[in-house]
């Protein structure tokens, strides 16, 4: 019995034969192709509505349960994976080199996510169990975007691999190779926000269930722990200055709870103007906000606040808004942004006046107290007072205890920098001769090797001939080969010849000694502390998890026989929101594909485009994607929660 496909193909052929079809022959290979659909399909080629309804219930209920059976298979396969690769590091404690790592922050997270758990047992201590994205806490602080946006739980971040411990560390012996964490009864552990009215006892009266109570949930007996490599990424904390009253009175802006407490207090300052006893000269008090410091942070800060009154208090407090409402931003240098391209300070200054934000250049705080800052403008002996509600300090970074803790234990002979723990090129600490302590992050400084301190070396490996002067083409040798060592250099390899003609003043055409020493000090004097900022962070953890992966032998000291080159910070650009939907981008001593390009700065909708596309991709995991992609459309379509809890 032939099928119908076989039916079609001998009728076609019969056809095929005449070369001309006539009308009737074209009707009857018409409904000959139609039965062979219909067929292939399995179902008549007229369906009435129920049929139709039928077939395509069944073919849903066909994909859901493919579908919910695929999900179900890919869960029970993640969950397996996620238990067996936890027993396999449990099994293997004691087997493996222990690397421990202090901190959850910029350094830490990128070298926890790339370095090799099958090679190394890997243990992360810090009291605080989450990543948080720090560049958005000023958007978090008005309601711009929530506070579970930009944290992310660490546990889940690194993996099962990587073993976490919620505790402070708070004695390191690079000797024996221990750290020491937790002590009861006398540093309570940390939340990562070191909020000291936590454990104030509650002055509510009523039994409100919102008191502060103190339980026993957070207990840390302490313990110590063996490490073969140790790293510090703990970061800094805010400087003072010394400035009285800073730390009684003003806001600092680096910790999740610092954000919370902002919002609560710009709804505190609203709410209070709005008692009907206020009087005028209360009000506009209350409604004055001070911002201490011009850097990113400040600027980005007083930004959003512009933003939140403007478009969303101006609904609720019309009045307050036109009449009261104040912002202040006060910078001791001349200008804002001054670590970006003086074009980019300029159209900040111009937009903060658009948008009725008070920039004071040129003048330092005095003192802080609860009712006002007391400020001095640069080159006046007249103190004036500002009063005000809320102070936000954004200025400013110092060493944490234990980073001082260790520079005292190693040497302040060795570490001799006050900034932070000492290290070299590969960000090994300074002191520790066995190699065993690293350092990243905010915390540590780097060692930049000068030229003129190597200066005979230098010279005599580079001339061959010896005749005690070097052409341009030694020269040019010496730029190129020495670059990743003495990054300085930099400034050279794209003007080698003027460089050295200039060095060359008797047109000789060869340098001496004496001449080659006046054109490397002229590099030595670009020579600066990269910044603390995530960037340089990000990139340092990146740097050590390679080059730990990369070792043979935790035993090597010269790296260079393994060709691990030292760490070299790549810059690529800095991003700061100016309010107004706008922001600003630098690309300035960006390498190396943005110089060849000769990027000027951007600024107004653009360049706001281009940092919430940056920060949306910095985001480490896609549930954090898509929260802070659901907050930007919902401030947009509802604006902001002005609500206090």
């Amino acid at each position: 019995m032939f099928s119908p496909s076989n039916l079609l193909c001998q009728k076609l052929l019969m056809r095929n034969s005449t070369r001309n079809f006539s009308f009737k022959q074209l009707k009857d290979v018409k409904s000959i192709i139609i039965r062979n659909f219909a067929w292939f399909n399995r179902h008549t080629a007229k369906e009435n509505f129920g049929t139709k309804l039928k077939r395509r219930l069944r073919n849903l209920l066909i994909v859901t349960i493919v579908g919910c059976g695929t999900y179900y298979g890919y869960r029970t396969h993640r969950d397996y994976k996620w238990f067996k690769d936890m027993t396999d590091s449990d099994n293997s404690i004691g087997t493996k080199p222990r690397v421990v790592i202090l901190g959850t922050g910029w350094g830490a997270v990128p070298f926890l996510k790339h370095i090799d758990s099958d090679k190394y047992e890997v243990v992360c201590v810090s009291p605080r169990n989450y990543f948080l994205m720090t560049p958005l806490l000023p958007s978090v602080s008005v309601g711009t975007v929530e506070t579970r946006t930009v944290i992310e739980s660490i546990r889940s971040l690194v993996g099962p691999k990587v073993k976490y411990v919620e505790a402070q560390c708070v004695n390191v012996n690079p000797k024996e190779k221990i750290i020491t964490c937790n002590s009861d009864g006398t540093d309570v552990v940390s939340r990562g926000d070191d909020v000291k009215a936590i454990y104030v006892p509650s002055k509510r009266e009523g039994g409100a269930s919102s008191r502060i109570i103190k339980d026993s949930a957070r207990t840390r007996p302490q313990f110590d722990m063996k490490y073969d490599v140790l790293i510090v990424a703990i970061g800094s904390e805010n400087n003072t200055f010394n400035i009285p009253g800073v730390e009684e009175h003003a806001h600092f802006l680096k910790e999740i709870l610092d954000a919370r407490r902002i919002r609560s207090a710009i709804s505190d300052a609203f709410e209070s103007a709005m008692t009907p006893s206020q009087t005028p000269e209360e009000r506009k008090r209350l409604l004055h906000f001070v911002v201490v410091g011009g850097g990113p942070t400040g600027v980005e800060f007083a930004a959003e606040l512009s933003d939140l009154v403007r478009e969303d208090l101006h609904h609720f407090y019309p009045r307050l808004v036109a009449n009261d409402v104040k912002i202040t931003l006060i910078e001791a240098l001349d200008h804002v942004l001054s670590m970006m391209d003086k074009e980019i300070s300029d159209f900040t200054e111009k937009h903060f006046h658009r948008e009725n934000i008070e920039v004071l250049m040129n003048t330092f705080v005095k003192a802080i107290k609860q009712h006002e800052v007391v400020i001095q403008a640069k080159g006046s002996n007249e103190q004036q007072s500002i009063p005000c509600s809320v102070v936000v300090w954004a200025t400013g970074i110092k060493p944490r205890r234990l980073t001082n803790r260790i520079r005292e234990i190693i040497g302040l002979n060795t570490q001799s920098n006050r900034m932070g723990i000492l290290t070299d090129q590969h960000l090994r600490a300074k002191g520790v001769h066995d190699g065993s302590l690293f350092a990243i992050g905010d915390c540590a400084t780097i060692e930049q090797p000068k030229l003129v301190d190597r200066i005979q070396l230098l010279f005599e490996e580079v001339d061959t001939q010896h005749r005690g002067a070097l052409d341009l083409q030694q020269f040019r040798t010496l730029v190129e080969k020495k670059t990743h060592e003495f990054p300085q250099l930099e400034i050279f390899s794209a003007r080698i010849e003027k460089e050295f003609t200039e060095a060359d003043k008797d047109n000789s055409g060869f340098l001496t000694l004496t001449t080659l020493r006046s054109a490397l000090e002229k590099a030595d004097t670009k020579l600066r502390a990269l910044p603390a900022t995530a960037q340089v962070a990000s990139q340092e953890g990146r740097y050590l998890a390679d080059l730990l992966n990369a070792l043979p032998d935790l035993n090597v000291e010269n790296y260079q026989k393994h060709d691990i080159k030292p760490f070299r910070y790549k810059h690529m650009g800095s991003l700061a929101y100016v309010g107004g939907d706008s922001a600003v981008v630098d690309f300035t001593g960006s390498r190396p594909i943005l110089d060849i390009f000769n990027l000027k700065p951007l600024s107004g909708r653009g360049a706001a485009y281009l940092w919430k596309s940056f920060y949306f991709t910095e985001m480490f995991t896609g549930r954090t994607k898509t929260l802070l992609a659901f907050d930007w459309v919902r401030t947009q379509l509802y604006g902001r929660d002005i609500s206090r809890y």
